[in-house]
């Protein structure tokens, strides 16, 4: 069943596909169903907190009229009250967090970065599309930031973070330095 919600703040809940059942979001999904993972784009159906009326993907409830989030992504399923500077990168396939002023995407990499490092940016051919090495989750679709690496493979920046803490200084994949 649907309850409070610590990934997003939002005023609908996805009914799963996979299992039937209504949750607050795909993490909450994941959590709570073991044996799957929640597709959040095979959604068809959100349950407004509000009401209750079952509708498809839509940005306001069609009984109510509430708005379900200040952001909305039709594509990725994604509500969120909370202004995080979201937007979607066609590019990508997802949504990411910061502004899209403040990233551009390299389609060599096929991923969003910050633009800070464009100039120094060092391409690896579809860097996103892989797993972190230290962790062996998905890089491009987590959400949790990338730390680009000198050599310009990806880890994520909380196994980044405990590779320092740990006085791990190369990058597993090629033993550049790190930083």
């Amino acid at each position: 069943m649907a309850s409070t919600c610590p990934h997003y703040v939002r005023k609908c809940s996805f009914v799963t596909p996979c299992c039937n059942k209504v949750y607050s979001c795909r993490f909450c999904h994941n959590a709570a169903e073991r044996t799957h993972e929640l597709d959040r784009k095979t959604v068809q159906q959100i349950k407004c907190n509000q009401c209750g009326k079952l509708q498809g993907i839509v940005s306001h409830c069609s009984e109510c009229g509430i708005k379900f989030g200040f952001y909305f992504c039709p594509i990725c399923r994604l509500y969120d009250d909370r202004d995080k500077g979201q937007f979607h990168c066609d590019y990508c396939g997802v949504c990411r967090i910061g502004g899209r002023e403040n990233y551009f995407h390299c389609t060599r990499c096929d991923m969003c970065f910050p633009k800070n490092i464009r100039s120094s940016h060092t391409c690896v051919e579809k860097s996103s599309r892989s797993n972190c090495p230290i962790c062996m989750e998905d890089l491009h679709s987590s959400p949790v930031p990338c730390q680009v690496l000198r050599c310009g493979h990806l880890l994520h920046r909380t196994c980044f973070q405990e590779c320092l803490k740990s006085r791990l200084q190369h990058c597993p994949l090629c033993s550049t330095l790190m930083i």
